[in-house]
């Protein structure tokens, strides 16, 4: 039987290999539609020059060849309109060809937007700790088991760096630790850890939808933003974290006290009418409660 140390290091051996693999979404078909470079550049509003610069810089993927001609498609002419809207709004060649290998690349585009300097500070992240197998073998070791990893791995609780044990949220961790040793075991709080991941993010999707259509929107309506205008837009942001956490942390306290009321209120009930029925069969075989007794 496998320790829980021997669990350990073997998805630190492994790593994210013990993991189901996760989708790879296809590329978007590109269509029927042909054009010749004379033909694009025409339809996309630009030059065959342009078109060859921006292939050379690599913003623009190459032709299919058949035999001397070059062959383009909707998937080139889609890019060329996205280039066109971008230069238009000020973004240089080198901010647009860092955007789109980020897009390719299914990178956050924050840093190329320059979000994430604007954002520092007020949307602090946690400080990553990391910890060796043993260290948190010894917190979880009743209940460390290869689907309890599996599944510690895939919410996020914990990850696999080099050969240390990378713990990306300590809040989350120590929370999960304190209700450990209250007695409720690992496998349902990683369960309900899941849950919650689920709704939280369907909540914050909404509250970021809202402020989208109501105050980002009328900024982007027509076209990407300028960059001066990434500003305004990370400002808005930035107003929407605090408020947000207000909201929820006041439906968190109401929805607790609610159905800790309702939860508790009917396991009493049940213990006071098991009580009652105790009482009267006692009564009953006493002889108590019978008439003339």
């Amino acid at each position: 039987m496998k320790t829980p140390q021997t669990l350990l290091r073997q998805i630190l051996k492994q790593g994210r290999d013990l993991l189901p693999e996760g989708l790879t979404g296809s590329p978007a078909g590109e269509g029927d539609q042909e054009y010749s470079i004379d033909e694009l550049a025409r339809v996309a509003g630009t030059t065959v020059r342009n078109v060859r610069a921006y292939q050379d810089r690599g913003l623009l993927p190459p032709p299919e060849r058949r035999g001397r001609a070059g062959i383009y498609r909707q998937g080139h002419l889609s890019r060329l309109n996205v280039i066109n809207q971008l230069l238009e709004r000020g973004f240089t060649i080198a901010n647009i060809k860092e955007l789109l290998e980020a897009w390719e690349s299914g990178q956050d585009l924050d840093h190329v937007l320059g979000l994430d300097s604007v954002l520092a500070g007020t949307w602090t992240e946690e400080i990553p700790v990391y910890m060796d197998p043993d260290e948190l073998a010894a917190m979880f070791s009743r209940d460390i088991n290869e689907d309890v990893l599996r599944t510690a791995l895939e919410v996020g609780l914990f990850e696999v760096d080099g050969d240390r044990i990378k713990i990306p949220s300590p809040r989350m961790l120590n929370a999960g630790l304190e209700l450990y040793n209250a007695g409720i075991p690992l496998g349902a709080l990683l369960r309900e850890m899941e849950v919650v991941r689920v709704d939280v993010d369907r909540l914050t999707r909404s509250f970021v939808q809202l402020v989208v259509n109501h105050l980002v929107e009328p900024i982007t309506a027509e076209h990407l933003p300028r960059p001066e205008e990434i500003a305004r837009l990370a400002e808005i942001i930035q107003r929407l974290r605090p408020l947000a956490e207000s909201v929820t942390n006041a439906e968190m306290a109401r929805g607790i006290r609610k159905h800790a009321n309702a939860f508790l209120g009917s396991k009493f009930r049940e213990i006071l009418k098991r009580y009652d029925a105790d009482a009267l069969r006692k009564a009953a075989g006493s002889g108590f409660g019978k008439p003339g007794a």
